[in-house]
């Protein structure tokens, strides 16, 4: 209603045949093109430039020439803004020329839409600095709560192994006093051994405990890749993700592991690359999963590990496995982990 109603604000007679019927039929078009916008942003962009410079060529409508196409320009905005802001221009220049207006008048007309295309620009570039800030933000704030989780898991395995070290400890003694008092003193040797099995159902009770804190932790893997790709998608990104194997087959740590390269490397994409793009690939092979994290951000000179990619390599190695990351064309981050179980076709 608000292409249809376009021509009448710029002065034009309101009609059917004349101004709003074809304005109606635009805007069903361009309201159309919008439903796929997500997925194919600066297509939809394109496409409707292309039917509103058609409509604008036949006469047909002449209420403007960027603001029609805004809700598509912010969009493609989002993960293009410099082709985005091409397409807007070019759109603009051609609607100014189609319509035949004076010096003065082009003037007038191009600089207010010129000023909203500048508007929208900015407003989408903007909004995707906020999402991708408050994305690495929550990203962050996951990784502390984990870094947190870990040190307690560390905290209770130490004192899972005090009590077991300690109880065989003292077993042990008790044991050989029963042993060794068993033909001259029984009952002493009986004494021994109720203490053994006193000392041997406390430790159960401690670590029965101590076992269920364990259980309570969240374990990633594989199929938590899914939740990064989501993160990743919410923040701006255009996300490919293509896994094979069968994640079931993959052992923990592996699969740990996988989760935590494919985790640092969309952290670094959020906050360093200023990417568009992002391609995940998660493989299992017989005998070695392989993880792959691109991007098309802009290239950095000086590039040098962080504590982050620190870590990752870390990781990677204790399990036996190499890591390359190239930040020449874009990022990318290649990880490949032996595997010592079976693994066979996987389709997420």
């Amino acid at each position: 209603m608000g292409i249809g109603a376009g021509p009448a604000v710029m002065g034009a007679p309101l009609s059917w045949h004349g101004t709003f019927g074809p304005g109606v039929i635009l805007g069903v078009v361009l309201g159309g093109l919008l439903l796929v916008r997500r997925r194919h942003a600066m297509l939809v962009l394109v496409l409707s430039a292309a039917v509103l410079a058609g409509c604008q060529s036949a006469g047909l409508f002449e209420g403007g020439a960027v603001w029609p196409l805004s809700v598509a320009l912010f969009t493609a905005a989002l993960s293009r803004p410099v082709r985005a802001a091409a397409v807007g221009a070019l759109t603009l220049a051609y609607g100014l020329a189609v319509q035949g207006l004076d010096a003065s008048e082009a003037l007038a007309r191009g600089g207010v839409e010129l000023l909203w295309l500048a508007l929208l620009t900015v407003g989408a570039n903007s909004w995707r600095q906020y999402v991708r800030w408050r994305a690495e933000h929550q990203a962050r704030i996951l990784q502390l709560e984990q870094t947190r989780l870990v040190e307690q898991r560390l905290i209770i395995s130490r004192e899972v192994h005090d009590v077991v070290a300690h109880t065989l400890a003292v077993v042990g003694v008790h044991l050989n006093v029963a042993v060794e008092a068993l033909d001259d003193s029984p009952e002493e040797a009986r004494t021994a051994l109720r203490t053994a099995i006193a000392v041997r159902n406390q430790a159960m009770t401690d670590l029965k405990a101590f076992v269920g804190e364990l259980r309570d932790v969240p374990q990633h893997g594989l199929a938590s890749v899914a939740g990064l790709v989501s993160q990743a998608e919410a923040a701006g990104l255009d996300v490919r993700y293509d896994a094979e194997g069968d994640p079931d087959a993959v052992p923990a740590a592996q699969a740990l592991t996988a989760y935590r390269v494919v985790q640092e490397a969309v952290v670094n994409t959020l906050r360093h690359a200023d990417a568009g793009r992002l391609a995940i690939r998660v493989r299992a092979r017989p005998r070695a999963l392989e993880v792959t994290v691109t991007d098309d951000g802009r290239p950095t000179e000086g590039f040098t590990e962080g504590h982050g990619l620190t870590g990752m390599r870390e990781r990677v190695t204790a399990l036996g496995g190499t890591l390359r990351v190239d930040a020449g064309k874009g990022f990318s981050v290649q990880a490949v982990l032996p595997l010592t179980d079976h693994v066979t076709g996987w389709t997420p």
